[in-house]
């Protein structure tokens, strides 16, 4: 038998090797699912398999099934002439900026089988979405499928007046409809992805359907009978439930929340909006603290989650008592967190609908929004009026405690220091391992990272790697930690504890001990410095990770020195001091600015015991 090494330091060899190593990860996953779900759970999902025995039987049903009069109320559509004259510009772009930074080009109707990210179209026939071929990833090939695309199409035709617009939207529908039959292509794999569909189809149907000419009218009455009770159908029966239902979730309630409110007759074949949005409403309270944080631990998803659940209030008219409370903290939260660039946790910078003025830059616009900015006029255009927020306060710590975040802003630096639990729920699905982990941003520019993402199904070492603690700069043992332990894609094993945070005389304190001695981290902002302390009880080694940015290199100046050099002519030190530094070196790693982007980028490694005081100046 031939066996050889490779890069990675992995064996290969013959393809019965390869077949048995792919079934025991396979049913070590499921193992690991298993003991992550409880009883009623799994008999739960011994049901849903049942179910499917009996789906082409009832999906049947639907043939008869007449989907009736829209309730034109539903999608208030805002006054034409008060649209931006930036945003009617905006959206004759036929640009794709596949995760707000890849430019994809569609032609005529776009590849719906195309991971256009790795340049890889996925047969027809593969319908595993967690072992697609060559590389793809699963979330690249749907992003053109969730209809972002075709919904600018419909606003460029309501807002310019362009019927060839609105036609060539109908005709992307019709062009996924015919390529896509249900259950026979990876499109219908996650009922999230059809309910993302829906929400999209909804504000295609009310642009569509306002421009008030007949013949396009009619067509769009014969895709809505095609399209929208099969995929209200299909999300209502395979929707998320159990260890599962994360923002997911969300996404499916708020999807059937907007359809049945807009197509009431399909209250016979799913349930009443009545029903569900308090269904809704429920999981907005379960999924996001009482500070507002998304427990998901993950920025972007953050926003994802919230957007959702706010488009189905809005149509529901729902916005009002603890879930519109709870949504303001989260809208708060968001202003207070978000920086513009290298969010927190797992993130695949995904949008719901378009009403961005430029997709690049999307979560600058959604913050400005929230705070009554002029930068956030396209969105309170579409929206209407935000959940209005304060401005985040500076040169004082902001602490969202439950959550596990603290935020410093002065006129020189940005920090936000990590706290959190590993993640929600048994699966903590989206967690990365970046507790104790620090973000500088100086004048404005990031300097110290969070690694990013990179990847999910297509390149599963980089986003182990990414998720690591060694990717993050929190002090870890050389010898490593054996928890949380990574069981799947989205499945941890045995999560650490949550951290401990306090202000302490200015500073942001946190102390956390996970398979190893215990440790304090201390953050203070002094300045034009920023000096962080580790401490660590016992003589074990530790080592710190400081990842810089792309934009920034590093050169030693002297023995535990280092000069940084911004690439637009900034500069910053980091000097290092402690009782028993051992080695202090300039690393280089990948990190991922956005999803599917990956660049090299310096770093400063330091391995100490005892204490540690890393201080950067400007």
């Amino acid at each position: 038998m031939l066996w050889h090494i490779t890069n990675g330091g992995q064996i290969t060899g013959a393809t019965g090797f390869h077949k048995h190593m792919t079934a025991f990860r396979k049913v070590s996953w499921l193992w690991h699912r298993l003991r992550a779900m409880p009883p009623q759970e799994i008999a739960g999902r011994v049901k849903v398999k049942a179910q499917e025995w009996t789906s082409t039987a009832t999906l049947r049903t639907l043939d008869d099934f007449v989907l009736g009069a829209v309730e034109s109320s539903s999608m208030r559509l805002p006054a034409k002439d008060k649209a931006p004259a930036k945003l009617r510009e905006a959206v004759k772009d036929r640009r794709a900026w596949l995760f707000g930074w890849k430019d994809v080009p569609v032609g005529d109707a776009p590849n719906w089988n195309l991971d256009p990210l790795h340049g890889v179209e996925v047969p027809a026939e593969v319908l595993n979405h967690r072992e697609l071929p060559d590389g793809a990833d699963a979330r690249c090939v749907w992003e053109l499928s969730r209809w972002s695309e075709v919904v600018r199409l419909a606003q460029d035709g309501w807002l310019n007046e362009n019927p060839d617009a609105l036609r060539q939207a109908q005709q992307w529908v019709q062009d996924w409809l015919e390529k896509n039959p249900a259950s026979k292509s990876i499109h219908w794999r996650s009922p999230l992805e059809g309910a993302l569909r829906l929400i999209n189809f909804c504000w295609i149907d009310a642009l569509v359907r306002a421009c008030g000419e007949a013949e396009i009218i009619a067509e769009q009455d014969r895709l809505a009978q095609a399209l929208v009770p099969l995929h209200a159908w299909w999300v209502w029966r395979k929707r998320s439930f159990g260890s599962s239902a994360n923002n997911h979730l969300i996404g499916e309630l708020a999807a059937l929340v907007m359809v049945t409110r807009r197509w009431p007759s399909l209250a016979k074949v799913i349930c009443c909006p009545e029903r569900l949005w308090p269904m809704l409403e429920e999981e907005v309270l379960r999924q996001f603290a009482e500070d507002g944080g998304n427990k998901e631990q993950a920025l972007h998803y953050h926003l994802f989650a919230w957007e959702m659940a706010w488009q189905a209030g809005r149509v529901m008219d729902g916005l009002q008592g603890p879930v519109l409370k709870r949504l303001k903290e989260a809208a708060q939260f968001f202003c207070n967190l978000s920086l513009g660039s290298w969010d927190f946790g797992d993130s695949d910078d995904a949008q719901v609908t378009p009403f961005t003025m430029d997709r690049r830059d999307a979560e600058r616009e959604w913050r400005a929004w929230m705070l009554g900015e002029e930068d956030g006029a396209a969105l309170a255009f579409w929206l209407g009026e935000a959940p209005r927020v304060i401005m985040p306060v500076k040169g004082k710590w902001i602490t969202h405690a439950a959550s596990g975040h603290a935020i410093w802003r002065d006129e020189t630096w940005t920090a936000r220091v990590d706290a959190s639990p590993l993640g929600f729920g048994t699966l903590a699905a989206h967690g990365h391992l970046d507790a104790m982990h620090v973000s500088l941003w100086s004048d404005g520019k990031a300097l110290v990272v969070d690694p990013g993402t990179g990847a999910y199904y297509g390149d599963v070492a980089l986003r182990a790697s990414l998720a690591a603690w060694e990717a993050h700069n929190g002090p870890v043992p050389l010898c490593g930690r054996s928890v949380p332990m990574r069981a799947g894609p989205f499945l941890w094993r045995e999560h650490h504890d949550v951290p401990k945070m306090e202000i302490v005389d200015d500073a942001c304190v946190v102390r956390f001990a996970c398979d190893g001695p215990f440790t304090k981290r201390s953050v203070q902002m002094a300045g034009r410095s920023a000096c962080i302390t580790d401490e660590v009880c016992g003589r074990t080694a530790h080592g710190v990770t400081w990842q810089l940015a792309p934009e920034w290199s590093v050169e030693a100046v002297e023995a535990h020195g280092f000069l940084l050099k911004h690439r637009e002519g900034a500069t910053a030190t980091l000097r290092v001091a402690g009782d028993a530094i051992r080695t202090c070196e300039i690393v280089a790693s990948r990190v991922s600015p956005r999803f599917g982007e990956v660049c090299e980028a310096a770093g400063v490694r330091i391995t100490f015991t005892g204490r540690l005081a890393s201080t950067f100046s400007l």
